[in-house]
């Protein structure tokens, strides 16, 4: 496991948020949160192990915002703002991982890269590390 996932899964038992690391499952199976039960589940076998990070803090996003996962039976609009809202605070975990471990990048571009943040997030990455 990565220090990034690491520091993000310490993150959360800071948090009091509580998580099980699934190793045996299907390399397709996506994580997830309940902020029902406190519980998100983590597939640790992703095939796309360097996104991992972001699949963590994203998962992490979900419990910090409370967002229902049984909200995705409602309508579509409400599921594209959980995972936008998600998203940006995964990318506010992964920005401060950054600054706490003194990493920095020429460009916000290489951030998203490295991150394995989808570019369509790219204004917020922009805004956030021009303030930093």
């Amino acid at each position: 496991m990565s220090d990034v996932t690491t520091y993000l899964l310490n993150y959360a038992l800071d948090n009091h948020i509580g998580f099980e690391l699934l190793n045996g499952i299907d390399s397709d199976w996506p994580s997830l949160a309940i902020p029902e039960r406190n519980m998100m589940f983590i597939n640790t076998n992703w095939y796309k192990q360097e996104e991992l990070p972001m699949v963590v803090a994203h998962e992490i996003g979900h419990m910090l915002n409370g967002d229902s996962c049984y909200m995705y039976d409602k309508s579509g609009v409400g599921k594209i703002n959980a995972e936008s809202a998600a998203n940006k605070v995964a990318i506010d975990l992964l920005l401060q991982y950054c600054k706490d471990y003194d990493i920095h990048f020429n460009s916000y571009i290489m951030f998203l890269q490295q991150f394995c943040i989808p570019l369509r997030y790219e204004y917020i990455a922009k805004r956030k590390m021009v303030v930093m």
